[in-house]
């Protein structure tokens, strides 16, 4: 059993990500790792308020610069770490067989990165989760399948909808980093139409 059959568009069997996407079974693993052992030892308010990204100013007075980095791995509660991890596995797995693991992971991580620093410039709160990165690797895919569509190629692929129901999502729910999902799908967009130069 190895195959993968499009973005949200087909099954998923875990041979192939074992084979083929060993960074994002990483990044899953991590994310679900902190989640459940922080959540047993009893410190996951403590590592959020720890390790969630601030406002900017906080961050560089205080020299707190991991945030930048450990937001990405931290969840708020079941349902973030659980829906997040659900998406990485699909555009994830779909993404970085393409894109080659070294160039995937560098992608992911400077996105994250980057939302970060959005999240930190914009936003007055704690911010934490993995969505800003990928919501980068969403707008990737996004704009590829668009392309395809466009010379009319079937992609057989649900990208568009899921994307404009996370973006509904991100409106209307006020938990949601809106700061961090709209930069994280602006920043794949752009890398997406970057790479093709």
């Amino acid at each position: 059993m190895d195959y993968y059959r499009g973005a949200f568009g087909g099954n998923i069997a875990f041979s192939f990500l074992k084979k083929h996407a060993p960074f994002t079974i990483a990044i899953m693993a991590i994310n679900i790792g902190i989640f459940i052992l922080s959540s047993i030892l009893g410190i996951h308010n403590w590592t959020i308020i720890k390790g969630g990204m601030a406002p900017l100013k906080f961050v560089l007075i205080n020299g707190e610069y991991w945030r930048f980095l450990s937001s990405m791995f931290i969840h708020g509660n079941l349902m973030h770490v659980g829906f997040n991890m659900l998406i990485l596995m699909h555009a994830g797995g779909y993404l970085e067989p393409r894109m080659g693991t070294k160039r995937f992971m560098v992608f992911y991580l400077g996105s994250g990165l980057l939302v970060s620093l959005f999240t930190g410039l914009l936003s007055g709160g704690l911010s934490v989760g993995a969505s800003g990165a990928l919501f980068a690797v969403l707008g990737y895919i996004l704009y590829y399948d668009l392309l395809a569509r466009r010379r009319g190629i079937e992609t057989y692929s649900s990208i568009i909808p899921l994307v404009l129901l996370n973006l509904v999502f991100t409106v209307i729910v006020p938990s949601v980093s809106t700061v961090g999902h709209l930069s994280g799908l602006a920043i794949g967009l752009l890398y997406a139409i970057i790479s093709r130069i």
